[in-house]
């Protein structure tokens, strides 16, 4: 299929608003079928780049008939399959860059097998002169959104009596270590058996993860020092996930979202990033994490796959620290809980509980924006001064609040609060903009041609594809 023939097909297996029972029915109806309408004859940004990527990747393997299965299974999902189409779109970004990086891409396989009936990963690929099996999870990033929007979150493992503490707190967030530990142990579980078999027994065994923009959360679940899955004090004490080289965690799943409601990426200040299958930014880093008992990973593949070595201590700003939890009233995590005295986790737990709130507000709910205080730091900063125990407790939780503090004003300082003001200015602008260019475009005469570009007429078109749209409703996905 060339770009043409896609585009079409797409807008046949996308179901129109011409049927009452079809509204609301699928996350892509509106930028296939609407937005031509509103800009008259233009793709959608995220339509235009998914086309192109399935155009690469049909140049690239011309005999697997890709497109036409994607957009199938991308159509067969209905609106509240979105966490499906996600994960589609994840496993669509990740074999572009498989594409990119194979010698040559005709090496490539789709759920290769190591016997009938087996669970298989994504893909198979040589790179140079490595074969990668590649498994690619997605998080649930509406369910992880709503999440964060409770008072505490918690991003790492606590002893039992801990959690009995955090248990009576109230409204808190559990860790997604579970939810980590659940991918690594599906991929180990698939690597296992896919080894099995002669031919694949020596491949490099990838687990790729798929995240929003609060990349700490699997960070945490997996190198967290006192917990982390991947380290010599993993809580999970069942499995070491042998089959699993190694991990990479990719910071991309937000932006899925921002270009398929607003048409346009998160570019963290660097202009020019708008491909939303494309992971790579040189901003962010997406993550590679060495199992300890896996195979080493040469540094020039890090580089073909676009991704950091994560390494302790590497990393100073907040997402890439390992938090124990981030207190969202404060906008701040918080990290080094693992190497306080015992009795003093406890109480520090305790203040932070005595913190909730039920009106806790994130400023984008798509974009990690949170301070870090390293408390072991803030502990051993006042031991190292001579105080008696209760000035000492005293001073501890003061200078817990005033870094706390210190985190709000950075959140309401003038730049982030234009920022956040200019954002829904833009928003505003642009549903008042389509809604106004929808209702014009309406006012079309029924024999002109239709404003979608399609030659047809508008009362053969788009009178009757968007009959029953409610363009109210600019911003609903």
């Amino acid at each position: 299929m060339n770009k043409s023939e896609i585009i079409n097909y797409l807008k046949s297996k996308i179901p129109d608003y011409s049927v009452e029972a079809n509204v609301n029915k699928h996350i892509l109806q509106y930028s296939v079928h609407v937005h031509p309408f509103i800009t008259r004859g233009a793709l959608h940004p995220f339509i235009k780049n998914l086309v192109n990527v399935l155009d690469k990747i049909e140049q690239a393997l011309p005999d697997k008939n890709y497109a036409k299965t994607t957009i199938d299974r991308i159509a067969s999902y209905n609106k509240d399959n979105f966490e499906q189409v996600i994960q589609t779109f994840s496993e669509i970004t990740m074999l572009k860059r498989l594409v990119t990086v194979a010698t040559p891409p005709a090496t490539i396989t789709f759920d290769p097998t190591a016997k009938k009936g087996g669970k298989n990963p994504e893909y198979r690929g040589l790179v140079k002169d490595i074969y990668f099996a590649i498994e690619v999870k997605t998080a649930s990033l509406f369910n992880f959104t709503n999440a964060r929007q409770t008072g505490l979150q918690i991003t790492s493992r606590f002893k039992d009596e801990e959690r009995d503490i955090l248990n009576k707190g109230g409204k808190i967030v559990n860790s997604k270590a579970l939810k980590v530990k659940d991918y690594l142990e599906s991929a180990d579980e698939k690597f296992e058996q896919y080894r099995q078999k002669e031919e694949y027994k020596d491949d490099f065994r990838l687990l790729c993860i798929f995240w929003d923009d609060y990349i700490n959360e699997p960070l945490s679940a997996l190198a967290n020092p006192e917990s982390g899955l991947l380290t010599e004090n993993t809580f999970y004490k069942d499995s070491r996930f042998e089959n699993v080289d190694g991990v990479i965690v990719i910071r991309h799943l937000h932006q899925f979202f921002r270009m398929l409601r607003y048409g346009e990426m998160v570019h963290y200040g660097q202009e020019g990033v708008h491909d939303a299958f494309d992971y790579v930014n040189p901003v962010v880093d997406s993550l590679y994490f060495q199992n300890p008992l896996g195979r080493r990973l040469p540094g020039e593949y890090l580089t073909l796959f676009q991704v950091s070595l994560y390494l302790e201590d590497d990393f100073h700003v907040a997402e890439y620290n390992p938090t124990d939890f981030v207190d969202w009233r404060s906008m701040i995590s918080v990290t080094g809980m693992y190497k306080l005295p015992e009795e003093v986790r406890k109480k520090v737990l305790s203040y932070f509980l005595g913190r909730l709130s039920s009106n806790v507000k994130i400023p984008y709910e798509d974009i990690a924006f949170y301070g870090n205080i390293s408390i072991d730091k803030i502990y051993v900063s006042l031991q190292e001064e001579d105080h008696d125990e209760k000035i000492f407790e005293e001073k501890f939780f003061s200078r817990i609040e005033s870094s706390l503090n210190l985190s709000k004003g950075a959140a309401n300082n003038p730049q982030t609060l234009k920022a956040v003001e200019m954002e829904t200015r833009r928003r505003s602008f642009n549903n008042n903009f389509c809604m106004n260019a929808y209702v014009k475009n309406c006012l079309t005469p029924k024999e002109e041609d239709c404003p979608c570009g399609s030659t047809k007429s508008f009362e053969t078109c788009c009178s009757v594809k968007l009959k029953y749209y409610d363009y109210t409703n600019y911003y609903d996905l």
